[in-house]
């Protein structure tokens, strides 16, 4: 028998790249802006179109799935060497503490 597989963690997305021009400018972005900071994130490091995810691990545990920019000792953000046409960015996860906003009923 052959062994079962690692079982995947439960996620929420929160915001992406396609979810991004649904909610850039409405009430959601401040909501998922208002969220992250009580979660002590600060949304001014993440960019705005990237991956935002809770999930549930293995373990029980929820995080949030986030990406930050990276900055120099001295606090500015600097080129990905890697890819000269983006900042460089950091996945990060925290650990969950305030549940985040439920989506409007459309």
């Amino acid at each position: 028998m052959a062994p079962s597989p690692e079982p995947q963690p439960e996620r929420i997305v929160l915001n992406d790249a396609d979810i991004w021009p649904t909610i850039a400018g409405t009430p959601r972005q401040q909501q998922l802006c208002d969220w992250l900071a009580a979660n002590g994130i600060d949304y001014n490091e993440v960019p705005v179109q990237a991956p935002l995810t809770v999930e549930t691990l293995p373990n029980g545990q929820r995080v949030i799935r986030y990406t930050v920019y990276l900055r120099t000792a001295d606090g500015h953000r600097y080129v990905d060497p890697n890819d000269p046409d983006q900042a460089a960015r950091e996945e990060r996860t925290a650990p969950l503490i305030v549940e985040p906003p439920a989506e409007e009923q459309r």
